[in-house]
């Protein structure tokens, strides 16, 4: 009887002992999400403003499918997936709205508000949607480039409102993410770029 239960005691502390192993091995097989940031665009500051900052309210949305967290790829047959294990630091509509103020505010003609808070004065409305923030894959699934597009209007007070079309296209020659988050950094400041061209 002794003898049964001593084997019985060390067959189930085996079980437990496989049991955890697999579990640990389920894990760590799951990778881990790195998180990747990108930076504003600050190549046109102005290095004596002529006049005060411009107020300016911001607006930034997305189209369906790009309102997350995650790094996208479009696929050739139209599937949009994510990078496996990346991730912006933040919601792409948040982070680009983060990046399109930070870079209005450093060309030094904008000042960004918040809705409302103009207090009389004059100020701008910017809104723009994303329509593009995605890496391409060609036929074999590989990255081949990245698409950043931006469309939206311009308007200031009650004068007359501006539209705005702007996107970038960025070869990606290679698989690595900081390769890849390197081309959607490019292809934001030239996004960026002709944004401030465009505004008056």
């Amino acid at each position: 009887m002794n003898g049964h239960n001593r084997f019985a005691g060390v067959f189930l502390l085996l079980l437990v002992l496989v049991g955890g192993a697999c579990g640990g091995l389920t894990q760590s097989d799951k990778p881990a999400t790195v998180k990747w940031w990108l930076n504003p665009f600050t190549g046109t500051a102005l290095t004596a403003p002529a006049s005060p900052p411009l107020p300016v309210e911001l607006s930034v949305t997305a189209v369906p499918g790009l309102d997350t967290d995650r790094i996208l790829a479009l696929s050739d047959d139209a599937e949009l997936k994510p990078f496996i294990g990346a991730s912006w630091v933040d919601y792409v509509p948040e982070l680009v709205d983060s990046l399109v103020g930070r870079s209005l505010e450093a060309s030094g003609r904008f000042k960004v508000i918040t809705a409302g808070t103009s207090r009389g004065t004059e100020s701008c409305e910017l809104q723009l949607e994303i329509r593009k923030f995605f890496a391409e894959l060609d036929a074999s699934g590989q990255a081949s480039a990245v698409q950043v597009a931006l469309s939206g209007s311009y308007q200031c007070g009650s004068g007359e409102s501006s539209s705005l079309r702007l996107s970038a296209t960025v070869a990606a020659n290679d698989q690595r993410m900081k390769v890849i988050v390197a081309a959607f950094q490019s292809a934001l400041d030239k996004v960026m770029k002709d944004m401030l061209a465009q505004l008056p």
